[in-house]
């Protein structure tokens, strides 16, 4: 009966360990990786601390054209009241010119209590600060935008890098097979005397070769995955299975849509957030100027004071307490500095001088990188139709020449040239796939078509 419960035990906890297993273990499609990187990419994390940051500081510079609310309580106990010596004459007509009477002037306790509030006006440097940190707002919410953009962009790529390295590995697979069969059948034939030992050893040498890329395309799969889970933010010791395949995305990639679109600046991010910082820039002019105006602000004060000899008059209620209000306004004005606000205004006059300058360079460099990246997906487009026709035809020349080798009219030099010629011409095709992906995704990219 202990053995059968001490089964069960084992068998439940070997199941609980396989579903903790199977929650680390993530299917993933393209669009659920870059949603789930949207979520857990560090990056766009930060941004978005940025923006609250951002906020913060909106509301930090608000609050100082608020009432600003101050109290203060005293108290004091001067244990040698001060001492002032003064002309014995006061007291005495007929003291000398230098007879003095120390008197003691204060009392030793001494308590007070004060109400302050003040309100800012008018200020322009507060005026043009508070529309200036709304704009910086507006910057770091742009830098959200952007960390996505980029990495939606690094995601994808990164996708496809893995379904590259997996369509490697099934062609070297197959690969494999075939040099397998080739192997065993010539083993075969050779034992019986009719090839030469140097046409087994050839293939042999192909096999040992295929295996040994095998094992390096699968340690450079697990690198491309590491970089994948990195660039979305899982785990590294996660495990994760792509369900979508090279050939599903291409299929599903509307490239004519993307060839036949017309390039709009005002969506890419980067020139929205040079227009902002150009706005900031137009702002730190107007701040400079606004040093030249006044500042007016008013204020309230209230206070209450009282002193005595006997600390518990205060407690007894025979302590009297002075009061004290006064309202008031004041204006400051700095009328003249030497010039040094003239010399800030200049300086931030040519800092929107560069601002502009970057903006036409900017506009300049986007619609080169769009230019190019249209023209690269041409070339990638031709590269990959004329890839699909060289691998159909390098299949059928390298299966023509199995056949042709297993009937002993062809030596194991051409067939292993045939089948490297063979294996080039997939993993070529692949790759100019890749190609095509990878030079729209760099299309979507700068046109913002990741971010709707």
């Amino acid at each position: 009966m202990i053995k059968k419960v001490i089964i069960s035990l084992v068998i439940l906890l070997g199941l609980g360990q396989i579903s903790l297993w199977a929650q680390d273990v993530q299917t993933l499609s393209l669009k659920k990786a870059i949603d789930l990187a949207l979520q857990e990419n560090r990056t766009i994390m930060n941004a978005g601390n940025d923006v609250l940051i951002a906020k913060k500081k909106v509301w930090e510079t608000t609050a100082i054209g608020l009432p600003q609310v101050k109290t203060e309580l005293k108290y004091s106990n001067s244990v040698d009241v001060p001492i002032t010596l003064m002309p014995a004459k006061i007291f005495n007509p007929n003291a000398g010119p230098n007879d003095y009477v120390p008197l003691k002037f204060g009392q030793q306790h001494s308590a007070s209590f004060n109400f302050t509030a003040s309100q800012l006006i008018f200020s322009g440097e507060y005026i043009v600060g508070l529309q200036a940190s709304k704009t910086f707002q507006e910057l770091s919410k742009k830098a959200v935008i952007k960390s996505k953009n980029d990495v939606i962009d690094l995601v994808t790529k990164s996708y496809y890098g893995v379904l590259l390295a997996y369509e490697n590995e099934k062609v070297l697979r197959k690969t494999q097979k075939d040099i397998q069969k080739t192997f065993d059948d010539i083993s075969k034939v050779y034992k019986s005397g009719m090839v030469d030992e140097t046409d087994v050893s050839q293939i042999e040498l192909n096999l040992i070769t295929v295996n040994n890329s095998l094992a390096s395309i699968e340690r450079q799969e697990r690198n491309a995955e590491n970089i994948l889970k990195f660039q979305i933010g899982m785990p590294i010791g996660d495990s994760i299975v792509l369900s979508d395949s090279l050939l599903g995305l291409f299929d599903r990639a509307s490239l004519e849509g993307v060839m036949k679109q017309d390039f709009d600046m005002s969506k890419n991010i980067e020139y929205q957030m040079l227009q902002t910082q150009k706005d900031i820039s137009k702002l730190s002019v107007k701040r400079e100027k606004s040093t030249f105006l006044p500042t007016i602000s008013a204020f309230y004060s209230h206070n209450v004071s009282g002193q005595t000899n006997n600390f518990d008059d205060y407690w007894s209620g025979h302590q009297n307490y002075y009061q004290s209000n006064i309202v008031g306004a004041g204006l400051s004005w700095s009328i003249f500095n030497s010039g040094s606000r003239l010399v800030k205004v200049q300086q931030a006059q040519l800092e929107l001088a560069k601002i502009k300058n970057q903006d036409y360079m900017l506009q300049q460099n986007l619609n080169f990188q769009y230019i190019k990246a249209k023209n690269d997906l041409v070339t990638a487009y031709q590269t990959y139709q004329k890839e699909v026709k060289n691998s159909k035809l390098a299949e059928k020349i390298y299966y023509r020449a199995s056949v042709k080798f297993s009937n002993g009219m062809l030596s194991s030099t051409e067939l292993t040239q045939l089948n490297l010629q063979y294996f080039n011409s997939q993993t070529a095709l692949y790759r100019s796939i890749i190609g095509v992906l990878n030079a729209k995704a760099e299309i979507d990219k700068i046109s913002g078509n990741n971010i709707k």
